[in-house]
């Protein structure tokens, strides 16, 4: 389909024109970087999206019960660590990342995807009143505080 075209580069510095992109799409990669490469590149995100463009992001959900489980166990998440130098970081650092999507885009949903995985949407603002500090819908849980999947 030429209407594709696969480019490969820095996440973080596309290169990409300003308002260029109708979606950026980050899945499962945020776990892989240090909290402040994540950043930056949903700051690249934001000013590559065309308003009212969408970042999706589906990661790892640190939030929800079979993650916190396996993070209790110290033996099997020393494992899963030893391939992902930037789990703990990115687990950590989950609501900071959280808050400066909330800070940067329009609104910002996230809902599970699996039981152990959550999808997020961030919305880019009209370009005309961008706001800071938007909103966000937390979808994960439901009133009793349960995991909803």
């Amino acid at each position: 389909d030429e209407r594709i075209e696969l480019v490969v580069g820095s996440a973080d510095s596309t290169g990409f024109p300003d308002k260029s992109v109708d979606v950026v799409n980050l899945s499962l990669v945020i776990h892989e970087l240090p909290l402040s490469v994540t950043c930056a590149v949903c700051e690249e995100a934001f000013r590559i999206l065309k308003p009212n463009g969408q970042l999706f992001i589906s990661e790892m959900d640190f939030d929800s019960p079979a993650y916190a489980e396996q993070r209790s166990n110290a033996l099997l998440f020393s494992l899963l660590r030893a391939t992902e130098p930037y789990l703990d970081e990115y687990a950590d650092g989950f609501p900071e990342l959280l808050s400066f999507l909330v800070n940067k885009y329009q609104s910002v949903k996230i809902t599970a995807a699996t039981g152990r995985h959550y999808a997020l949407i961030a919305t880019k603002g009209d370009g005309i009143n961008e706001p800071r500090n938007g909103k966000l819908e937390d979808s994960r849980f439901d009133s009793n505080g349960e995991y909803i999947v």
